[in-house]
């Protein structure tokens, strides 16, 4: 079980926006881990992770009835709110055996499956709010489903082992996740194609039973 703060690192369609900005964000992780063999070296982990994070960025406001100018006068700040499911499957190599070494660093390379949850948006100009809604979110390159995709990361950790049956380990580790897709919302006031590329910086901590 763990949790942690996330860094994004977020690009969008210029035609249409500028300026994207972390907002807050951060990952609470659920995981099994399976041991490889005899070693106490080799591990598989799967689970279930809720993952929020954000960003603003300048675009298009259109009002009913209004002519869409695509002007490039950005003179609307979007902030934006995304929330996913994600399903981490791992495999993490223990560079030392963890029944018997105090501390043992690690490395982890995972396939995550993400699923969109609708997000949360928020539209003002000059400090007034002019637009609040909830989004159907969806990836531009969809999996089965235009909710579905999926992420693939690298992480690097560090765990304090305790060699006695039962009693609870700490960890805490880095994890750099790539996405695949970009992902982009569909409403009558904002610009077309609104896509959003990402991929995240997360650090974690956690205990393990």
């Amino acid at each position: 079980m763990s949790i942690g703060p996330a860094l994004g690192f977020y690009s969008i369609n210029t035609n249409h926006a500028k300026s994207p900005s972390l907002r807050a964000s951060a990952l609470f992780s659920f995981r099994k881990e399976i041991r490889f063999g005899r070693d106490y070296k080799t591990f598989f982990l799967y689970g279930v992770d809720y993952f929020f994070h954000g960003l603003t960025f300048q675009s298009y406001y259109f009002k009913p009835d209004s002519l869409k100018l695509y002007d490039k006068k950005f003179n609307y700040k979007y902030s934006l709110f995304i929330h996913e499911i994600n399903v981490p499957l791992q495999v993490k190599y223990s560079f030392n055996r963890e029944n018997n070494n105090l501390y043992s660093a690690y490395l982890m390379f995972g396939y995550h499956l993400r699923y969109l949850l609708p997000g949360n948006l928020n539209v003002t100009q000059n400090g007034n709010e002019i637009k609040t809604d909830n989004l159907d979110l969806k990836f531009k390159t969809p999996f089965i489903s235009d909710r579905l995709n999926s992420f693939l990361s690298i992480t690097f950790g560090s765990q304090r082992n305790n060699t006695v049956a039962g009693k609870r380990n700490f960890f805490a580790e880095l994890s750099y996740r790539y996405s695949f897709s970009p992902y982009y919302f569909e409403k009558n006031y904002s610009a077309s194609s609104l896509y959003v590329n990402s991929s995240h910086l997360v650090l974690l901590v956690g205990i393990k039973f």
